[in-house]
């Protein structure tokens, strides 16, 4: 039995044919004006999900750059503040040792004096430095002034303390790399206070022949602060400790030892002049330290800018293959396409226009 092929089952087929034609068409047409392999989801899964995830990827990898040119430039920015620092101490500490050689008459002293007090102003300004609207010295306290000076001389440190583990402020430089990227003034800088040193409790401290803070508990008795035990000794056998540290007071405890030799207290003056030369050397030491610390993070950075560079190279060379198209061989299949469907619409056309006309001889 010969099965009889419809005009309808005829059509039907010569459509279908058409509909595949221009499918092809219009998808290599999508991909010419595009450039992309993948158009679509349908065009090739494996390759649309790997694109996904590749375009995922360098999407992350912008915003460690972007990370990474904030920290270094803020990284930047406080190395040459360090640096700034270290050059303002070392002067101030040759004017220390020129005051103590203690062949200065009154109107050298005053003159030195007022060098003191005036680099004494440039470091809390320095101190007090903003960097994009932030302030650079104040922990994570950004948005407060670092530094104040009071009107009785004191310098109060605002921002959050060295001893607060809140103070770092880190920035994520890869997946899961935190960099961090600042310091706080008081590890730096220091303050000064008039009076005695208290603990956050407001228990006075003393230090002992040896230099250990000894705190005054509230039951009268005397404790060294590192936990080590009870002092021996009575109140008589301590010397208060000053409320001061760094380079800040290491400079106001100079320029008020010069004002008490100018006030005729030399013997006092002169002991706590001395005394300061060693404040400037551990000042010197705690802003090398923190210099070196921060030239190994702007090196790292660096690095980091490299590697993410690197990465980028790959992860775009890698979506260029999966997804660009090869022009010159995309244009004759795109022809190919073309023709095709057109002999197709022309096929169709001649086809479903013919009657039973054409048929009789």
């Amino acid at each position: 039995m010969v099965d009889r092929v419809s005009s309808a089952s005829r059509y039907a087929q010569l459509l279908a044919g058409m509909q595949i034609n221009q499918a092809n068409f219009n998808r290599l047409t999508a991909q010419l004006s595009s450039g992309n392999k993948i158009v679509n989801l349908t065009d090739d899964p494996v390759g649309a999900v790997n694109i996904l995830n590749t375009t995922k990827q360098l999407g992350q990898i912008e915003t460690f750059e972007q990370n990474v040119g904030m920290a270094s430039a803020e990284v930047n920015a406080l190395d040459d503040l360090l640096d700034l620092a270290n050059g303002y101490l070392s002067e101030a500490w040759n004017k220390a040792i020129q005051a103590n050689n203690q062949t200065y008459n009154e109107g050298s002293l005053k003159a030195l004096k007022t060098e003191i007090d005036e680099i004494t102003k440039t470091m809390v300004d320095l101190a007090n430095t903003e960097y994009n609207d932030n302030y650079i010295f104040s922990g994570a306290n950004t948005k407060t002034i670092t530094y104040t000076i009071k009107e009785n001389g004191d310098i109060i440190y605002n921002g959050t303390p060295q001893d607060n583990p809140d103070y770092v402020r880190q920035t994520e430089v890869a997946d899961g790399v935190f960099e961090t990227i600042n310091t706080t003034g008081d590890k730096i800088f220091g303050w000064y206070k008039d009076g005695q040193a208290k603990t956050k409790n407001g228990e006075l401290i003393f230090l002992d022949e040896n230099g250990k803070e000894v705190i005054e508990k509230a039951n009268g008795t005397y404790e060294y602060a590192d936990g080590s035990g009870a002092f021996g000794g009575t109140v008589d056998d301590l010397e208060p400790k000053g409320d001061y540290s760094g380079v800040l007071g290491a400079l106001k405890c100079l320029s008020n030892s010069i004002q008490k030799v100018l006030d005729g207290d030399t013997e006092t003056g002169y002991e706590e002049m001395n005394e300061t030369l060693d404040m400037f050397k551990n000042s010197l030491n705690t802003i090398t330290t923190e210099q070196t610390k921060f030239g190994g993070v702007a090196n790292r950075l660096d690095m980091t800018t490299s590697t993410l560079e690197t990465s980028t190279e790959n992860l775009t060379a890698y979506l260029s293959q999966v997804n660009d198209i090869d022009y010159a061989s995309a244009i004759t299949q795109w022809m190919n396409a073309q023709y095709a469907y057109q002999a197709s619409m022309q096929i169709a056309s001649a086809s479903m226009n013919m009657s039973l006309l054409n048929y009789i001889q």
